[in-house]
């Protein structure tokens, strides 16, 4: 009688475990398509509502891309076209927020994915929100493989961002820049002369502006930020020129987490070009690291601030986090600068009568000499009426 009851019961208990299965696996099927209908649509959709319900208009949301793709379209659409030099900056340089500042107003609702965006065009609400001391603006979360650009202080948040910025702001104030000024002066001889040359004796010729001012910015930064050449930060330049295309390309994308572990071909190229800035930057923290240990005191530039910051008991700096401050302002510092240039030379051209003011200002206050800290204090045009006229076509 026992043999016969025995596979009776075993064979109850495999179908008791086999409906437990079952049912484990059901309910974690159900989990998986609540989580993806929440993030993907339910979410999206209730945020909208309530956005719509405080009178704030934009556009509605789209399944997973948002308005990612039509600001890509946009932005490539204003890119392929020639820009007059009397054209409105705005449009060709911000197209989708241009335009939807014009169809909703200065305050208005667009989708990066699933996240709703505010776009504040009125400065007073900027301002505020600036301003605003009882928190912190907190940051959008970031394409994981976007963060392989750089992850510096622009990244951080809270107390851990207020400690960085604490810690590099003495880099910027005047006596360090004053300090800098023979770094800086150097490599606008070097542009100078470089210039001249390619003139010749024929006394002129074409070139590529906008590249030229990109050397010049390259090598600022590196020598007055990290203490090295242009030579030296070439390569990291080149390679964060190539980070840039493939970031741009993920933040248009859809991204699902575990993506960037996928051994993909761009995803191996984005690594591969990762390590290589990391390995040079390490070169230049470690010759760095040298010359500090033989004396050199390390607070005539941004990275000999950072390494004696992450030195200091109170502060909890890795040096992985001085590697990515460093790739922020490689990448910051350079493409502006070399823009803002660009566009300075444009501006005196479309204006002749402030380039010759500030020409015979700067012959009048420095005549030959290189100029320095002092005479480039008694400029007035060059450092304000030049400004405001340049502001004035800008707007």
């Amino acid at each position: 009688m026992l043999k016969q009851q025995f596979p009776t019961k075993k064979k109850k208990m495999e179908d008791f475990i086999f409906r437990g299965f079952l049912s484990s696996s059901l309910l974690l099927s159900l989990y998986v398509v609540f989580r993806v209908a929440h993030t993907f649509w339910l979410k999206p959709r209730s945020q909208e509502k309530r956005l719509r319900k405080q009178g704030i208009r934009g556009t509605s949301y789209k399944l997973l891309n948002g308005d990612m793709k039509e600001f890509a379209r946009s932005s490539k659409e204003a890119r392929s076209r020639p820009i007059a030099l009397n054209q409105e900056i705005a449009p060709r340089a911000l197209p989708f927020f241009y335009k939807m500042v014009q169809i909703y107003g200065k305050v208005s609702l667009c989708w990066m994915g699933t996240r709703p965006s505010l776009l504040l065009a009125d400065p007073e609400l900027v301002r505020l929100v600036l301003t605003d001391t009882s928190g912190h603006i907190i940051k959008q979360p970031r394409n994981a493989l976007v963060g392989l650009l750089y992850l510096g202080v622009s990244t951080l948040e809270g107390d851990k961002w207020a400690k960085r910025r604490r810690l590099m702001t003495p880099a910027f104030h005047v006596e360090r820049l004053r300090g800098m000024i023979p770094a800086f002066s150097a490599c606008c001889c070097d542009l100078v002369q470089r210039w001249k040359k390619l003139a010749g004796p024929q006394g002129s010729c074409e070139l590529d502006v906008a590249r030229e001012f990109n050397i010049l910015a390259s090598d600022v930064i590196a020598r007055a930020a990290f203490g090295s050449s242009y030579e030296e930060g070439k390569k990291i330049f080149d390679l964060q020129k190539d980070q840039v295309i493939l970031a741009l390309e993920a933040f248009y994308s859809i991204y699902f987490p575990g993506l960037r572990f996928i051994p993909s071909k761009k995803n191996k190229k984005r690594y591969s070009i990762d390590k290589e800035i990391k390995a040079a930057l390490r070169n230049i923290i470690h010759k760095k690291e040298q010359a500090m240990q033989n004396g050199d005191s390390g607070d005539a530039d941004l990275l000999g601030l950072l390494l004696q910051g992450r030195d200091d008991a109170d502060n909890d700096m890795k040096i992985e986090d001085v590697i990515e401050e460093c790739k922020l302002f490689f990448f910051a510092g350079q493409e502006t600068t070399a823009n803002l240039l660009t566009w300075t030379l444009i501006v005196l051209s479309i204006h002749p009568v402030w380039q010759e003011k500030a020409r015979e200002e700067v012959l009048q206050i420095c005549g030959k000499r290189t100029p320095d800290i002092d005479s480039i204090k008694q400029l007035r045009i060059v450092s304000t009426s030049f400004v405001h006229a340049l502001i004035y076509h800008v707007l």
